[in-house]
């Protein structure tokens, strides 16, 4: 593989872009490139893509979006193509991507990403494959100081940056960190789309046919560095528990799966800032009483009814067809404008702390957006401009190359960044 050395080479390359949208003519490449439109200022973009002509009409339409703001330009790419890939990460300092299932579209980005030394993020869910990205391009990405940044939508931002928070502030009151944090999906209104439908079917089936696979999903600390040994936790709750330090039963989160292992990558890129011994865990905030119960077991049981549909050939190509929305397909504007979430991490001294039930550290995490799309766009979109502003604009101490999280990668430089543009980052 070759590799560009950024530091030494790029003012001499000259790159033409500061961002480039691939995929921005899909459902949610379209929301990323609305929001550029009208957030951008003065950095230099591009929407990418295999058809030019839907790219055209993306470009007249963003111009009525946000008149007098600067065009972006056209750059036509195709995963198929890698020339065309590495061609167009040669003209900008950095690829955002909404092409998935990453698993099927992502490599061949994140290799020309690599070779050319653009900044890379998406907002991916699928664990396996970014565990494949870690063992394949870790070293070459680190070596070029390209900094590939998975997940920077809804999953896995609040969970990574609600804890850096949550961290931050124990460090302040206690001299040191909180090794037991949990996270609560306290409230979320929005919809899905048929990307995350296609890439969620994907992991399942490539789970089902490949046991490499199944063993990243099922392992907690699939994405810890080469070497690093485990810590303590299992995986993700799957059934109704009643949590004391809240006072209401919670469910499974569907995400848990995702989030878990990224903060736990963040603590080990971050040199364990958390603690070697770090428990970490996440699920969804219910009622109280008889309603909360059936409520969480109500949850547990269609979780996982809904998992095992999608693992089956017959019910999954059903649900498919009659039930779940297609490629391309989403949410309406009235249910995206409609949509909010709000997060709390709770964080303790250790174990014991929390099981005499001292007073936790709380950071809730909000935006008045749907999750999955409008929050997603709005995650995505800061994330990639900071990275176009080099590693100077990441907090102090990022790490500065590899395969990372938002946390190592830009750290509280994202958190102002998102508070500036309207999300929640508050401790309690």
């Amino acid at each position: 593989m070759m590799v560009v050395d950024r530091d030494d080479e790029e003012d001499e390359m000259g790159r033409e872009f500061d961002v480039v949208v691939f995929g921005a003519t899909g459902f949610t490449g379209r929301l990323v490139a609305r929001y550029l439109a009208q957030n951008a200022g003065e950095r230099s973009w591009a929407v990418a893509g295999r058809n030019e002509a839907k790219l055209s009409a993306l470009v007249d339409e963003l111009g009525a979006l946000a008149p007098g703001a600067g065009e972006p330009k056209v750059v036509v790419a195709d995963v198929g193509d890698e020339g065309s890939l590495r061609a167009m990460a040669a003209r900008t300092r950095v690829v955002c991507t909404t092409v998935g299932p990453y698993a099927l579209y992502g490599e061949a980005v994140v290799r020309a990403c690599v070779e050319e030394g653009a900044d890379y993020c998406d907002l991916t869910g699928e664990m396996d494959w970014v565990a494949e990205m870690i063992e394949g391009y870790e070293e070459a990405a680190r070596s070029a100081g390209v900094r590939v940044v998975h997940s920077c939508g809804f999953d896995s931002i609040p969970s990574d940056l609600g804890v850096l928070l949550l961290q931050k502030e124990a460090q302040k009151r206690w001299g040191g960190p909180a090794e037991v944090a949990r996270f609560y999906l306290w409230d979320a209104r929005g919809g899905f789309s048929g990307g995350t439908v296609a890439s969620a079917a994907e992991t399942v089936e490539r789970a089902a046919r490949d046991a490499k696979v199944r063993e990243r999903l099922a392992d907690p600390y699939a994405l810890y560095p080469a070497g690093e040994a485990p810590g303590q936790d299992s995986g993700p709750q799957d059934g109704a528990r009643f949590d004391k330090a809240i006072g209401a039963w919670t469910g499974p989160f569907m995400m848990a799966r995702v989030n878990e292992k990224v903060v736990r990558r963040s603590n080990a890129l971050r040199g364990f800032e958390y603690g070697r011994g770090f428990r970490y865990g996440e699920v969804v905030r219910l009622g109280r009483g008889v309603g909360g119960a059936v409520g969480a077991w109500s949850m547990a049981l269609g979780l996982g009814g809904f998992v095992a549909g999608l693992a089956f050939g017959p019910t999954r190509a059903l649900l498919k067809r009659f039930v779940l929305p297609a490629a391309g397909e989403g949410p309406s504007e009235k249910t995206m404008e409609g949509g909010s979430f709000c997060v709390k991490v709770y964080g303790w001294k250790d174990e014991a702390s929390r099981k005499a039930g001292d007073a936790p550290v709380v950071v809730r995490v909000e935006a008045d957006k749907d999750p999955g799309y409008g929050a997603t766009a709005l995650m995505l979109s800061e994330s990639a401009m900071l990275l176009s502003e080099g590693v100077e604009a990441a907090e102090e101490g990022a790490v500065k190359g590899g395969v990372l999280t938002t946390a190592a990668a830009m750290g509280d430089a994202l958190i102002e960044r998102l508070r500036g543009a309207g999300m929640v980052f508050e401790v309690e």
